[in-house]
Formats: structure tokens, C-alpha cells, sequence
């Protein structure tokens, strides 16, 4: 069984990775996947509606600041991995 790699890019990151992938296709096989962005993410009682850049808990809207929003998605995308201080803060 081959290995899974798992990326979340932004736009300009996608444009890169798509560069290399281009140029490397000749040399490797690699396997195509239909990726479909997650819109909402719901655990018990909390639901993070990323569409409309909200997040419902116990059925009231919950206010928070761009920071604080983009940080709750970073930790709510990667559940059950432990993720040190830099690595959030790079990726927010």
C-alpha cells in the first residue's frame, strides 16, 4: 500500500505545487485524487461553518477574531494530532 500524503495549500502554494508536479510527472507515476473541501466542521456541540466564516456553539453564534477563527480551523482540520506551539503559529 503506497503512502497518503496530505496537503492544505493556499492559492499560490497550489499554483507551485501544481509547476512541480507538472515537471515530475514524466519520472513518476502518481495516482489522481478528487479532493472535496470540507465546509463545515462539526464536533459535539460545536459546528464551524467555513463558507460563511462562523462558528455555531450549542446553537448560538459564537463571535471571534480572524486570528482566533483561522487558529480553531487549523486545530479542528487535524484532529487527534498534537501539534506544538510553532507549527500553529506558522500555520495561522
Amino acid at each position: 500500500m503506497g503512502k497518503l500524503l496530505l496537503l492544505t495549500l493556499n492559492e499560490q502554494e497550489e499554483k507551485i505545487i501544481g509547476k512541480i508536479i507538472s515537471a515530475i510527472s514524466d519520472y513518476i507515476q502518481l495516482e489522481p485524487m478528487q479532493i472535496t473541501p470540507v465546509s463545515v466542521l462539526s464536533f459535539s456541540g460545536l459546528e464551524i461553518r467555513q463558507n460563511q466564516r462562523n462558528v455555531i456553539q450549542d446553537g448560538k453564534e459564537i463571535n471571534l477574531t480572524r486570528l482566533e477563527y483561522n487558529t480553531l480551523v487549523f486545530l479542528a482540520s487535524n484532529p487527534g494530532i498534537v501539534l506544538t506551539q510553532e507549527q500553529i503559529f506558522e500555520a495561522v
